[in-house]
């Protein structure tokens, strides 16, 4: 009997999932405009998208500005730089990773934004220096897509 009821609660649960967007495992920071889910391994809809904060952040000796990045961006590519930006976001613990996004102030056709992964630590509002390989299209799947990306990024307040 402990079975049916157990095999009829798992129907019922799945048959009253609406979709894309219900269900308990759903997060909320996910993007609710996206009305086809991304499964691992398909191209993702677009890049994610963050809000432009007011920042005026100098870029630390040998660092690369933001800017320059976004308009050069191919030069970059599989190279070890450093940044220094104000952190805008951070996220820790996502695919063993904790996900920082920052900001100097500079942009280049609309690019503002660097996201970093990395080991390391920092909390929102610090203007921190990080070290780490730049990577160009890259799709993690689920809608998470990055023109560009700092991966595998080393702190350094």
């Amino acid at each position: 009997m402990k079975k049916i009821l157990i095999l009829l609660a798992a129907f019922l649960i799945i048959v009253s999932c609406k979709g894309p967007g219900s269900g308990p495992l759903v997060k909320e920071s996910f993007d609710k405009k996206d009305s086809a889910p991304v499964m691992a391994g398909q191209k993702s809809t677009g890049p994610v998208k963050t809000e432009k904060m007011d920042v005026n952040v100098q870029p630390c000796d040998g660092c690369v500005k933001l800017s320059d990045l976004f308009s050069g961006k191919k030069t970059y590519e599989g190279k070890v730089i450093k940044i220094t930006g104000k952190v805008t976001k951070f996220n820790a613990g996502i695919m063993g990773k904790n996900w920082i996004h920052i900001q100097d102030g500079s942009e280049f056709e609309g690019e503002y934004d660097l996201t970093v992964t990395t080991s390391g630590e920092a909390t929102v509002g610090d203007i921190i220096t990080l070290e780490g390989k730049i990577t160009l299209d890259k799709d993690f799947g689920y809608g998470y897509f990055y023109k560009i990306i700092m991966e595998d990024g080393v702190v350094a307040r």
